[in-house]
């Protein structure tokens, strides 16, 4: 006994020692290469006898065929290969259970459609049985593999010298021998794509038994299972990006070539493959929306038979399930002249409440109050890859959606359309739209008196050229139903207004292959009203049509109310701009418009505060005691890049009226310009600019001048008019910053200068009263005057009022509060051969309000030297 232990070790410590000899490393080569039938190359080899003969391989490489390429076939860290003492007592070198250890496998596939993978495996018993004498010597030695393990492996694939970005990765698993040329598998392993990073790629599972590669894996049964991977990982491996999508994927497939055994391939041709598929997607969703329980599910199932041969596949059914839905059908796949697919459902029947749950699914903010009852049911026909409708059937009977806010849900009448000969047609089927409901003061519903209105749609594009239209024609009472329902999906179009009243026309929504999509027709609106944030009052559009023609809007004003005066004209769109920022572009608009009268004080109602915020604070953010909700409408007014002609027959700016102003102007962003404005004034004509920046702290500035005036036709100088006369030009240029009346001529500033003509004052010698130093009646006469004023600190301060007759020079000076608070001082001087040395002075002083100023005469004695 201890004599056969100290052999077994000597054999044990023998093998060791040989193995690393020259000559039997170089036999070990040659029996591994008749193993693979391929080169072999292997960094070193261990060898032991006991428990049973194994032989180690260490960084083992086996070459490629030539006809498949240049780079290697097989890699390993590790090749542990057992020995069948069988063998060795015959004298033979036969392999056993074969171990790979962090094995790289490399398939190819050249162009001839062979794969590097059928010259490895052994060949069927019943072929080699039914092979000639000479076939079997021109065939490669039998390698007698009985079973391969597999650990830590990775399969690469190769499309001729282009490697595939697709691979499998820690496989495990056993590939085993089961008869001559039979092989059972069970592997697994974790899809993988380079340059696309993955999270839950899944596992997938192959198990089944398949005979050898040079018979073409033919009888084969394999099951595959896909399991545990997410929709978005799917997508990633499939195409290498990610389309946003989110979701749980699962599958299965079985493939089977004994047409013998499975009742699904009799009849089937030779080399026919018959196979099964079914997969399914749960918890649907976009990528940034969180999971809902009414998210899609989905489910695929087919059945069919695969010739790769022929380069044919046809599915006898393929059938597309949802919770409440479905679609039924064949198919067919043609790849060998050139790639021919067609999916042809002959039974669909498809829910609106799964549409529902798809558009939930991808669109925020789609209102839980929606939902549809509503059947379709149809036909259709797909070609071509990737997949198009060809032929199609669809009707419906009709349904009901309902909406919140709505009296009662919209009820759909029947729809009925298809496709024929690449034109897809929906007959015209109409919509009813019933009342909406308003909250009254109590916080409760109510139903509104206004009954509901129709919508005929329809719809027709012409596939091949890629161009079609929705039209859209009908009456609705309530306008602001279209919007409701709009928001009800998610699509909010009220972005800093609102709309309510009658509406009615005739639009519809085009596309083209080339070129944007663009909306064409016309809408009326009659008693509607228009709320914009920042307008305390709401716009009454009682006539207003708006065009689209060309990708461009036209609104035909009637009669619109608004800032207190009543609106005709026209406002087009031209085009459209870049924004200052230069990210978007916004449309750029053109307006002729006309109002019967402005008044500033109605204007403050529309625009000013009122125990409220500001319309400024609305419009703009929330540093000026806003709040960031509101910040919408400053967009509003951000976007607008308006500019035109603009007339008022009456204008006025407190006791300031003008008539007949014309102006051009401009809005862009918060800036708003009035150019080349001219009007009629006290019997003379004024004109000028305005420029408003409209930012957080609003700035104003006014050019203007005056010529032929009559003073006593001013607003100041009114109560007077039976006592003066005379004609005053100038200019004035005028500055101020805030918000509302009192800030506004707080912060008012300016300059300006008057020319005065042909002044009289009546029922007073002035010239006379200041030479006496008594008051003489009598009159009074200027031939002209000139003078300077500047405007602050809340009032008019007028620096010299020089009046100047052939006799006698007058000099008034002072100021006058916007209050018309007065405090001025006039003196008179002689001139010419009329003047003379004085001894003493007299002033003329007028303090107290304009409406009854006091007036007194004051004497100065002049100072005589050394005083």
């Amino acid at each position: 006994m201890l004599a056969v232990v100290l052999a077994a070790i000597a054999l044990q410590f023998a093998a060791s020692l040989l193995v690393r000899t020259v000559r039997v490393r170089a036999f070990l080569t040659r029996q591994l290469q008749g193993a693979f039938g391929r080169p072999v190359e292997v960094r070193e080899f261990s060898a032991s006898f006991f428990p049973t003969p194994q032989l180690d391989a260490y960084a083992i490489s086996v070459g490629e065929d030539p006809a498949f390429g240049n780079e290697y076939f097989l890699r390993a860290d590790r090749l542990s290969a057992g020995l069948r003492w069988s063998g060795f007592l015959r004298g033979r070198f036969e392999l056993g259970t074969l171990q790979l250890d962090g094995p790289s496998l490399v398939l190819v596939r050249n162009d001839r459609a062979q794969w590097n993978l059928e010259r490895w495996l052994p060949a069927a018993g019943a072929e080699s049985r039914g092979a000639s004498a000479a076939d079997a010597v021109a065939k490669p030695t039998t390698h007698h593999l009985q079973r391969i393990e597999i650990n830590d492996g990775r399969i690469n694939f190769k499309i001729g010298n282009d490697k595939v970005s697709f691979a499998f990765q820690q496989v495990q698993g056993m590939v085993e021998q089961t008869a001559a040329g039979r092989w059972r598998l069970d592997l697994e392993a974790q899809p993988w794509r380079s340059g696309t990073p993955l999270q839950l790629a899944g596992t997938v599972r192959v198990s089944g038994e398949v005979a050898g590669t040079s018979v073409r894996l033919r009888p084969a049964h394999l099951r595959v299972r896909w399991a545990k991977s997410s929709l978005a990982d799917v997508f990633r491996l499939i195409g290498g990006t990610d389309l946003g999508v989110r979701g749980t994927f699962a599958g299965e497939a079985g493939i089977d070539s004994d047409e013998n055994s499975l009742p699904e391939t009799q009849g089937a041709a030779l080399g026919d493959w018959a196979f099964t598929l079914q997969t399914r997607a749960t918890e649907i969703h976009r990528w940034d929306l969180a999971e809902r329980q009414d998210n899609p599910r989905v489910g695929l199932r087919m059945k069919g038979r695969w010739n790769p041969a022929l380069g044919t596949t046809e599915l006898s059914e393929v059938v597309i399930e949802t919770p409440r839905s479905n679609l039924r059908g064949t198919a067919s796949l043609k790849s060998i002249a050139g790639l021919e697919f067609a999916v042809d459902f002959d039974s669909a029947g498809v829910q609106a409440a799964d549409f529902l749950d798809w558009v939930r699914a991808f669109q925020p903010e789609v209102s839980e109050g929606v939902t549809a009852s509503q059947y379709f049911t149809g036909t259709a026909t797909l070609r071509g890859w990737p997949l198009e409708l060809d032929e199609a059937a669809f009707s419906s009977p009709g349904g009901r959606w309902s909406m919140p806010g709505f009296s009662s849900p919209l009820a759909v009448r029947s729809v009925r359309g298809g496709i024929e000969r690449r034109r897809l047609l929906v007959e015209p089927f109409a919509v009813s739209v019933p009342a909406r409901k308003t909250g009254n003061s109590d916080g409760k519903a109510t139903l509104v008196s206004t009954g509901g209105g129709i919508i005929n749609l329809s719809l027709q594009e012409d596939l091949g050229q890629k161009s079609g239209s929705v039209r859209m024609e009908g009456q609705l009472p309530q306008c602001e139903a279209l919007l409701a329902i709009a928001a009800a999906f998610g699509h909010d179009l009220r972005h800093g207004w609102d709309l309510a009243g009658r509406a009615g026309g005739d639009l519809r929504f085009e596309w083209y292959r080339s070129g944007a999509p663009a909306w064409v027709g016309h809408a009326d609106l009659t008693r509607a009203a228009l709320q914009v944030a920042g307008l305390n009052q709401p716009i009454q559009l009682e006539n207003l049509r708006t065009e689209w023609k060309g990708g461009k809007r036209k609104f035909t004003l009637s009669k619109v109310g608004a800032f207190g005066a009543s609106w005709t004209g026209t406002v087009e769109q031209t085009g459209t701009v870049a924004t200052d920022a230069g990210d978007e572009q916004v449309p750029n608009w053109m307006f002729q418009l006309q109002a019967d009268q402005l008044d500033a004080t109605e204007l403050d109602r529309w625009i000013g505060p009122r125990a409220r915020p500001t319309w400024l604070e609305r419009l703009l953010p929330a540093s000026l005691a806003g709040n960031s909700q509101r910040a919408t409408a400053n967009a509003v007014l951000r976007r607008i890049r308006a500019e035109g002609e603009l007339k008022v027959n009456q204008i006025a700016v407190e006791k300031i009226r003008m008539n007949g102003l014309r102006t051009h102007a401009s809005l862009n962003g918060l800036t708003l310009k009035l150019t080349d404005a001219q009007a009629q004034w006290s019997g003379g004509g004024a004109q000028g600019s305005l420029v408003a920046v409209l930012g957080g702290n609003p700035k104003y500035e006014v050019s203007a001048a005056f010529d032929r005036v009559a003073l006593t036709e001013t607003p100041w100088l009114a109560e007077l008019a039976d006592r003066l006369s005379g004609t005053a030009a100038g200019s004035v240029e005028l500055r101020t910053v805030g918000i509302g009346r009192e800030d506004l001529l707080k912060n008012l500033a300016g300059k300006g200068d008057l020319r005065l003509s042909r002044v009289e004052l009546h029922g007073w010698d002035l010239a006379g009263t200041m030479a006496q130093g008594d008051w003489k009646i009598g009159t009074t006469r200027w031939p002209s005057g000139v003078g300077t004023f500047h405007i602050t600190d809340g009032g008019f301060e007028l620096n010299s009022l020089r009046l100047a007759s052939p006799v006698e020079e007058f000099l008034v000076k002072g100021s006058v509060s916007f209050s018309q608070d007065a405090d001025l001082t006039a003196e008179s001087h002689a001139i010419g051969r009329a003047a003379r040395p004085e001894h003493a002075t007299r002033f003329l002083t007028i303090s107290g309000p304009l409406t009854e100023p006091k007036v007194s005469l004051e004497k100065v004695t002049a100072q005589q030297p050394g005083d």
